[in-house]
Order: C-alpha cells, then sequence, then structure tokens
C-alpha cells in the first residue's frame, strides 16, 4: 500500500495516525496492559474559592465592614491537621478522607487569567502548548494503550506525545467495541449469521496480511497495526465493557469517574482529566459556589469508592485543582472575583496525608515556607505549579525520562518532600 493510500484511509476511517520515531521505538509495539498507579486529575473549572474549602478564613463580628466570608472564624471545623470551612459538604468528606488527604495552601498560580491559570495548574508551567501532567505520564507509561489519556475536559494539552480519548459517550464505545451487533448488549442479536461472521473475519485478516508484507517501511507497519486492530472490534474497548457497572450515574462527575476507573481496570489507561465547570462565581458567590464545591467532592468521594469497588484504590492518585482562587471579600454583586492565590488537595499512592502544607493569612495573602521542613515562615519559598508538578513527575518516575528534559519543570528552589 502507498503512503498516501494509507494516510488516506486512516482519515476516512476517523483515525490520527501514531508517529512512530524509529524502527527501534518500543510505541510501535502492542499495547499492552498497565498496572501501575493510575493518574486521574479533577478539575474545578473557572476558579474555585479555597476559603470556603480547604484554606478557611471567617469573619471576626457581625459588623466586619468587609468579610471574607459570612461564617465566623469560631466556626471553622478540623479534621486531623486539616482546617476547613463549616459549609456544604465539607465536613463529610474531611471527616472521612483526612488520613490520606495533602492540602497545599497559599499556592502561587502566577496568574488570574483563565487560560493561563489551567495551563499552569495541570501542567506547571505558564507556556503555551505544555503538555499536561495527564499527557505526559500517559506518553511515558502506555503510549500505545487505546484509552492511555481519558479526557472529559480542562486542561489537556498533549503537544502530540501521546494520543487523547475525550469521548466519555458509553453508547458510542459499546458501538465501537461490539459493530456486529445490532443491540450491544445483547450478544445473540448481530446482522450476520456466526457463519457469515467467520468468513468476514477470515478475509479481511487476509486482507490485512497482504496489505502488511507489501509495507516494508517498520514505522508504517505499526501504524498499520494500530489502525487494523482499532477497524476489527477493539479487544480492549470489549475489556472495558466488562468493567463497567450495570448502572451508570446520572451525575456527570460520577459517570465520569465510573468510565475512568472501568479503563484503568481493564488495563488500557494510565491517567484521566475528569472535570467540572461553574466556579467563576462573579455574582451570588455563596450561593452558586458552595454548592459547586459540594458536587465536586461528592464526585471525589464516589471515585475513591468505585476504585475500591474495582479493588484499584490502592494503586490510585487524585490531583484535586483550579485555575486560581477567588478575591478576599465580595464584590457590589455579592460575588468574588479573580485571585492568583490557591490551592491543591492530593490523596492517594504515594501521598503521605493527613497534611496541611503552606498557609495564607487572614485575607488570603500568601505565605512562604522553609524549603528544607516545608514551615510556614517569613522570607521563604512560594509553593508554585510547577513544585506540584515536580513531585507528580518524581511520584509518576518519569522525572528522569527524556520526555521531561524535552519539557522541563525546573523549580528555583526546589521543595523535596512535597508529597511525602
Amino acid at each position: 500500500m502507498e503512503r498516501r493510500d494509507f494516510l488516506k484511509l486512516a482519515g476516512l476511517a476517523g483515525f490520527s495516525v501514531v508517529p512512530f520515531a524509529s524502527a527501534d521505538d518500543d510505541r510501535r509495539q502492542p499495547s499492552r496492559s498497565y498496572a501501575g498507579p493510575f493518574f486521574v486529575m479533577v478539575n474545578a473549572a473557572g476558579g474555585w474559592d479555597p476559603t470556603l474549602l480547604c484554606d478557611p478564613k471567617g469573619r471576626l463580628t457581625e459588623t466586619d465592614p468587609d468579610p471574607i466570608n459570612e461564617y465566623f472564624v469560631d466556626e471553622i471545623l478540623t479534621a486531623g491537621n486539616i482546617r476547613y470551612a463549616p459549609v456544604g459538604g465539607n465536613q463529610a468528606f474531611f471527616d472521612k478522607h483526612f488520613q490520606r488527604l495533602l492540602v497545599l495552601n497559599g499556592v502561587d498560580m502566577q496568574t488570574n487569567g483563565h487560560d493561563s491559570g489551567a495551563r499552569n495548574c495541570w501542567s506547571g508551567s505558564l507556556n503555551e502548548g505544555f503538555p499536561s501532567f495527564g499527557a505526559f505520564v500517559a506518553a511515558h507509561h502506555g503510549p500505545t494503550l487505546p484509552m492511555s489519556y481519558l479526557s472529559f475536559g480542562g486542561y489537556d494539552e498533549t503537544a502530540g506525545i501521546v494520543a487523547r480519548t475525550r469521548s466519555g459517550n458509553v453508547n458510542a464505545l459499546q458501538r465501537l467495541a461490539y459493530p456486529e451487533r445490532i443491540n450491544t448488549n445483547d450478544e445473540e442479536s448481530t446482522f450476520h449469521s456466526p457463519r457469515a461472521l467467520q468468513l468476514i473475519e477470515q478475509t479481511r485478516r487476509s486482507r490485512e496480511q497482504a496489505q502488511l508484507a507489501g509495507q516494508r517501511l517498520p514505522r508504517l507497519q505499526g501504524a498499520m497495526n494500530l489502525l487494523f486492530a482499532g477497524r476489527t472490534g477493539a479487544n480492549e474497548l470489549k475489556l472495558l465493557q466488562e468493567y463497567l457497572p450495570d448502572q451508570l450515574s446520572n451525575v456527570n462527575l460520577e459517570r465520569q469517574a465510573q468510565l475512568a476507573v472501568a479503563a484503568y481496570r481493564a488495563g488500557i489507561s494510565v491517567s484521566a482529566n475528569i472535570s467540572m465547570g461553574g466556579f467563576d462565581t462573579h455574582g451570588n458567590h455563596d450561593a452558586q459556589h458552595i454548592p459547586r464545591l459540594q458536587t465536586l467532592l461528592e464526585g471525589v468521594d464516589f471515585l475513591w469508592e468505585e476504585a475500591g469497588r474495582q479493588g484499584v484504590a490502592d494503586r490510585l492518585v487524585i490531583a484535586v485543582g483550579s485555575d486560581f482562587g477567588r478575591t478576599p471579600g465580595y464584590n457590589d454583586g455579592q460575588g468574588k472575583d479573580h485571585w492568583s492565590i490557591g490551592s491543591y488537595m492530593l490523596m492517594g499512592s504515594g501521598v503521605v496525608g493527613n497534611r496541611v502544607i503552606g498557609a495564607t493569612d487572614d485575607r488570603q495573602g500568601l505565605r512562604t515556607i522553609d524549603p528544607g521542613s516545608l514551615a510556614v515562615v517569613d522570607g521563604g519559598a512560594r509553593i508554585m505549579p510547577e513544585h506540584v508538578h515536580a513531585a507528580l513527575r518524581q511520584l509518576a518516575a518519569i522525572d528522569q525520562t527524556e520526555l521531561a528534559a524535552a519539557w522541563p519543570v525546573a523549580p528555583e528552589t526546589p521543595l523535596p518532600g512535597l508529597l511525602g
């Protein structure tokens, strides 16, 4: 087959041809199941308010002329070493998860713009086009897996280092997994008889072998193998169907979690973005923001429980973050605007919990920390997203790879031991 014919065929099939670096590149080998840590980034799109969550700030009196929040300082709650705001579903979440939860407060997001904030939060860099962490870990640990990097939104730039799967439509995945079925849930419901299906499969394989035999370029042979695998029923997608629960949640964030965990359980996914919006509350802040935070926390809790149900909670790493924070106090519309100081919450395998690193002052001004002890001190280092991503790369064992060297995250002042 001529190269241009293959590219045309790939385009008609709806595939993007995977680039291959050389004949010796491991990425042209058949897909292998991935069993290492599963990294899930939970994105609160629009800029969340940490003072209503994990960096609580209360008003002192009823007559406070410029309250940072409506609740009072003496109402702030504690679970283990973690203080949290007394609103929404916070108590249920923190009481349940504080032992495994790491909170990073006073993080300098270095911007109050949505695009740059989301990019910095999930890649550790303000540079446009910089790959997200999910792309990095997927490109290293499973570049040829069918759904190596699964994304439901948020910053998911790949810079071409790995394919990204954005389909969250479970019905569409079922049709791809079982193209021979009229009703994807009924194995007896097929377009052809068993004998006809057998003949079709034999003819397809014979044609593929003839096309591969006529192609001598190893890179194109590898790409053709990927294309043929995608067209012939996708055994990996059939595995995914086996691990999906019988009943999918009606809540979008929970449904994302179910699909992500099932993809990992099937050995076809390394990382996933799950995302929800609605946090850019410039008006009527508390009434809108607090219910959104509760839905977010319920989604994170559901993700953890689903991983436990599938038997993979011990291999799950969750990072929760947002573009930036909200201003310390309300505007004329009882909203809060953009504020460049934010927070992260992390939990899971390799993350030491029941800890808070970093802080802000009473008006949510950034405090610095000692690089060695990580204690809050004056004149220390600012926590920035690049510190978080340097720690995540180390946790994922990709900090010394060629990919990491090509897209460096190198804080001027390292913070060793940030995750534990």
